[in-house]
């Protein structure tokens, strides 16, 4: 481009010197020297879960394309202790060569049940324990917890026992995770309408139980499971609000194996309809700081989903 050399030589001097002044204030900090960070917004996470494990044995290839091709950056693994640690280790330093972020998965409704908290502490375990014995680039980045306490029929009959015995869960969850390895992400599933339950804040005071897990948590993947952009929207604003106060991200999932449900699946409507669709939620929520990206349930259903 070329300079209109005697354009400045006209410009009152107050403007000049306080053209230098803003100049010099972005450009220095306030403890003086020149600032050399530059800060850019988090990449938005396309997610999605990886429940059957031999899915990166025998058929890796087949899925690190699927997940490249529809740029997924971030996935749920589930953890087998049964695949050998040379399959994880494999598939997780390929994964992060193409910019794919890897958490361990695990959870079943029942572990909130004191007899069975056992199973995610092995987890944990299992988890921190293999990280110590890999190189950076085959290590879980975070671990991620499905305990779905809503599904239990314990829920309907004694609600208030199984909503306490979720959040020691989560609790304990964050604890152990935190205790093994700060760096790991803490994330775990919610259902979009855990804000009609109100908890102790444990300051004398109540807050919603979507607000209480958002605050524990380091990231929420939340549950708003509809077929259509405006049903989505709505199902995850309340949580997002909440997030948004608490610093906290949500990436907010979608369905796509069959359900028996109306409107709560993409399984009958195909994979350009909800491509759509979920273009339409990043661009309405994309003001929303909290939002961190769309997360898709799950590999297997999706790869098989129709155009």
């Amino acid at each position: 481009m070329k300079r209109k050399s005697k354009t400045f030589y006209f410009v009152p001097k107050i403007l000049l010197i306080s053209f230098a002044v803003v100049v010099l204030s972005c450009l220095c900090p306030l403890q003086g020297g020149l600032s050399t960070h530059v800060f850019a917004a988090p990449q938005p996470k396309e997610a999605t879960w990886v429940w059957n494990t031999y899915s990166i044995w025998k058929d890796k290839d087949k899925t690190l394309d699927f997940l490249t091709k529809n740029r997924v950056n971030l996935i749920y693994l589930q953890i087998d202790p049964d695949i050998p640690n040379n399959v994880y280790r494999t598939f997780i330093r390929e994964a992060t060569n193409r910019g794919i972020e890897v958490q361990a998965l695990g959870g079943a409704p029942d572990w909130v049940l004191p007899e069975h908290q056992k199973k995610m502490y092995q987890f944990i375990y299992w988890v921190t324990t293999y990280n110590k014995s890999v190189v950076p680039a085959e290590r879980f980045n975070g671990i991620h917890l499905d305990v779905e306490a809503h599904v239990l029929p314990q829920f309907k009959s004694d609600k208030d026992r199984v909503i306490g015995l979720w959040m020691d869960t989560i609790s304990g969850f964050v604890q152990e995770v935190k205790s093994e390895d700060p760096t790991l992400t803490a994330g775990a599933d919610l259902p979009a309408w855990l804000h009609i339950f109100n908890v102790h804040d444990g300051h004398g005071g109540t807050e919603t139980l979507s607000s209480w897990m958002c605050g524990k948590l380091d990231q929420v993947t939340l549950m708003a499971y509809v077929d259509n952009a405006q049903g989505i929207i709505q199902a995850s604003s309340i949580s997002l609000s909440e997030a948004e106060k608490a610093g906290k991200p949500v990436i907010v999932a979608v369905e796509t194996m069959n359900s028996s449900e109306p409107n709560i699946s993409f399984y009958s409507k195909g994979k350009n309809k909800m491509m759509s669709e979920l273009e339409k939620v990043k661009s309405a929520l994309s003001s929303n700081t909290s939002f961190s990206g769309i997360a898709i349930h799950h590999y297997e259903s999706w790869s098989s989903l129709r155009d």
